[in-house]
């Protein structure tokens, strides 16, 4: 069982993941097409646990890493504070061919206010639900 330790502002204690879920990352994604023409995401380099950003950023990145072929039903979102304006959400999934079909390996987003003004300083919670489990984990802007 994975753990995601909380830091010190943080008196977040330690976070018992949803089974099926490897880990998950939190940075800027980085948008790509592989040689087939998919688009593809990922979040490279990922920001140390717990994720603090940045005062002024204006788009945060998560990714929540899935264990193929084990888990049957995947969400996440962010619970932003409030006063923020509307927020837009572009996908940053992952998905691979197994024998019958498709399998989900990320589930993911890039959040960044419509207005493209920077994203209010405080705390939010990326909210993860797999296979009816759920675990909010905690994270910074300055």
């Amino acid at each position: 069982m994975l753990m995601v330790a909380g830091g010190s502002w943080r008196a977040q204690p330690r976070i018992t993941l949803p089974d099926g879920v490897l880990g998950v990352s939190f940075g800027t994604a980085r948008r790509y097409t592989d040689v087939s023409g998919k688009q593809m995401c990922a979040i490279v380099p990922a920001l140390a646990d717990p994720p603090v950003f940045d005062r002024g950023v204006t788009e945060i990145s998560y990714g929540v890493q899935l264990q193929p072929r084990t888990v049957r039903s995947a969400s996440a979102r962010v619970v932003a504070p409030s006063g923020q304006g509307e927020l837009q959400s572009v996908p940053c999934h992952a998905f691979t061919l197994i024998k019958g079909g498709f399998s989900q390996t990320q589930v993911g987003s890039t959040i960044s206010r419509v207005d493209k003004a920077p994203l209010k300083s405080g705390a939010y919670t990326l909210r993860v639900t797999v296979d009816g489990q759920t675990a909010d984990i905690k994270f910074r802007i300055e």
